[in-house]
C-alpha cells in the first residue's frame, strides 16, 4: 500500500492558498513558515503498517504533490486550513485516491468533509486506525470511523523520524501529555473535552534518544514538547524534569503560568529548559475573568516571569486583542504593558470565534458575527465579530500597530540585551527567536494594512477609515 500523510498547513491571510506556485505575492517569511517540526505526521506514520510505502509532506516545507503516486492519503488540518484541506481532498478523491481525513476541526464538524469516498475521523486517530488500516486493505472504508474512548497514550509506538524532511527551524515535537485541566472559552480543546492524560515517561524518553544520529546537532540535542499544558499535573512533571537530566538536552514546552513556581522553575532549568511558551492571553483581568481563565492573574506574571529568567528560561506569550473587557486605552498601551511584565518574545493575534466554543457561542447568541467566512478568517489576523468596546477597523489597526511597535528594532534589541543576565543560551535563544518573529510579525503587519482597504465596509465612516488605516501603513512602512 502507497500512502501519504499530509500535515495542512496555509499562511495567514490568504485563506485562497493552493500553494507557493499559484501565489507569487506573498512575504517569503509567511510562505515558507518552516518553524514547526512535523510531529503529527511522524505519529500518524508511525500507526499505520511498517512495510507500506509512506511519504511525509508538510505544507509548512514544501507543496503537495497532487499527483503523487499514492493509494491513500491521510489529511490532519486544523480549523482555519479545513477549507485547503477539503480542496486536497477533493483533488485527491477525483483521482480515485483514498481520503482519511483527521484532526480537532473534523472532529467537530465530520459534516464538513462529508463526501463521497473521503473519510473522516471523529476523535484521537489512535483507536480508529487498526480498523481503518484493515478496511483499506480489503480495498473499502467507511465515511466516519469514530473514536469511542480516549487514546491509552502508553500504547503509542515510536514516530516515524526517517520519513521527516528537516528542513524545519524549530526542533522535532514530542508529546509527554495531552489535553488541558482548563477550559477556557476561545480554546478549542473546550469545545471537545477529553481528560488530561500523561504518557508512561520511560516511553518520552524513548523518543527523544530514538532521533537519527544523522540529524543536526540542533535536531537531535533541542526538544520541543507540543503539549497543551505540560505542568499541569505537578507531580508528574516534576519527574519528567528530573528524568531529563541526564539526557543533556535543551529543550521548549507550552505550560500554564500558574504551574510556574520557584521550585518548578528551578528545576526547568536544571533539566535543560530553555524557551517557555505560555499562554498569558491578556493583561486585562476582566477580560481573563471573562473567557473563564481564572487561574491566570495578571498581578503575578511579571514575578513568575522573574522566576524563569533567574533559571535561564526564556518566555514567549500570545497576547489575544479583541476580548469583551478590551478598550481602546488598553489595545493602545498594550506593547508598553508587555515590556512591563517582561515577556521575552511576544506575539500579537485577534480572538477567534472557533466554531464549537462557548466564545463563539456567546457572540452567535448575541448576533456579534460578521457576516463572512468565519472559517476562512478564523487565522487570527481577521476581524470576525463585532468587538464589544472598539470598532472591528480599530481593532484590525491595533492588531498591526502591536506588531510594529513591539518588533521596532530598537524595542527588539532592549528585549534581546536583557537575557544577558539570563546566561549566554537565553540571550542565544532570546535573539534567534525574536529575529525570526521580527520578521514575521511585521510581515503580518504590512499584509493586514494592505487588506485592510479591499475589506467591505459601510459607506459611513469610509473616509474616516481610509484616513487611519494610511496612516498606520505609514508607520509600518516609514518613507526612508
Amino acid at each position: 500500500m502507497r500512502a501519504a500523510v499530509i500535515v495542512v498547513w496555509r499562511p495567514k491571510h490568504f485563506p485562497a492558498w493552493a500553494g507557493r506556485k499559484a501565489h507569487d505575492n506573498i512575504p517569503p517569511v509567511l510562505a515558507f513558515e518552516r518553524s514547526a517540526a512535523p510531529y503529527t505526521g511522524t505519529h500518524i506514520a508511525s500507526l499505520l503498517p511498517r512495510e507500506w510505502d509512506i511519504v511525509l509532506v508538510h505544507e509548512m516545507v514544501r507543496d503537495v504533490d497532487l499527483d503523487m503516486d499514492v493509494d491513500v492519503v491521510f489529511l490532519s488540518t486544523m480549523d482555519f486550513c479545513a477549507p485547503h484541506a477539503r480542496e486536497l481532498a477533493q483533488s485527491f478523491r477525483t483521482r480515485g485516491v483514498k481520503v482519511v481525513v483527521g484532526g480537532l476541526y473534523p472532529t467537530l464538524h465530520p459534516e464538513y468533509f462529508a463526501f463521497e469516498g473521503i473519510s473522516v475521523v471523529v476523535g484521537e486517530a489512535e483507536p480508529v486506525m487498526p480498523r481503518i488500516v484493515a478496511d483499506l486493505q480489503r480495498g473499502r472504508v467507511e465515511p466516519l470511523y469514530r473514536a469511542e474512548a480516549p487514546a491509552d497514550l502508553s500504547t503509542i509506538p515510536a514516530p516515524r523520524y526517517e520519513l521527516v524532511e528537516t528542513d524545519f527551524a524549530l526542533p522535532m515535537g514530542y508529546e509527554a501529555t495531552r489535553g488541558c485541566p482548563f477550559s477556557c472559552s476561545f480554546c478549542v480543546l473546550s469545545a471537545w473535552r477529553s481528560s488530561y492524560r500523561r504518557r508512561p515517561i520511560k516511553h518520552v524518553l524513548r523518543d527523544i534518544q530514538q532521533v537519527p544520529p544523522g540529524w543536526s546537532w540542533r535536531q537531535r540535542k533541542v526538544v520541543n514538547f507540543m503539549d497543551n499544558n505540560l505542568g499541569a499535573d505537578r507531580a508528574y512533571f516534576k519527574e519528567l524534569c528530573e528524568a531529563l537530566v541526564p539526557l543533556k538536552r535543551f529543550w521548549s514546552t507550552e505550560t500554564s503560568i500558574d504551574t510556574v513556581t520557584p521550585e518548578s522553575a528551578r528545576l526547568m532549568g536544571k533539566a535543560g529548559c530553555l524557551f517557555l511558551y505560555i499562554g498569558l492571553e491578556s493583561l486585562a483581568q476582566d477580560s481573563l475573568v471573562m473567557s473563564n481563565k481564572r487561574h491566570n492573574r495578571v498581578r503575578e506574571y511579571r514575578e513568575r516571569i522573574r522566576l524563569l529568567h533567574e533559571n535561564g528560561i526564556v518566555v514567549m506569550s500570545i497576547f489575544l486583542l479583541g476580548l469583551d473587557a478590551d478598550t481602546p486605552e488598553y489595545v493602545r498601551r498594550l506593547p508598553e504593558l508587555v515590556d512591563e511584565v517582561d515577556v521575552d518574545v511576544p506575539v500579537y493575534s485577534l480572538a477567534v470565534p472557533i466554531s464549537g466554543t462557548p466564545f463563539h457561542a456567546e457572540l452567535r447568541d448575541a448576533g456579534r458575527l460578521l457576516p463572512g467566512n468565519l472559517l476562512d478568517e478564523s487565522d487570527g489576523v481577521h476581524v470576525t465579530y463585532q468587538p464589544r468596546g472598539l470598532s472591528a477597523d480599530e481593532l484590525e489597526l491595533a492588531l498591526a500597530d502591536c506588531m510594529r511597535r513591539s518588533y521596532d528594532p530598537f524595542r527588539v534589541a532592549h528585549r534581546v540585551a536583557r537575557r544577558a543576565r539570563s546566561g549566554r543560551w537565553a540571550l542565544t535563544m532570546s535573539a534567534n527567536a525574536n529575529r525570526h518573529y521580527m520578521r514575521y510579525q511585521r510581515a503580518l503587519a504590512r499584509t493586514t494594512l494592505q487588506r485592510m482597504p479591499e475589506r467591505q465596509r459601510p459607506a459611513a465612516g469610509e473616509a474616516a477609515v481610509r484616513k487611519s488605516t494610511t496612516e498606520a501603513r505609514a508607520a509600518v512602512n516609514p518613507t526612508p
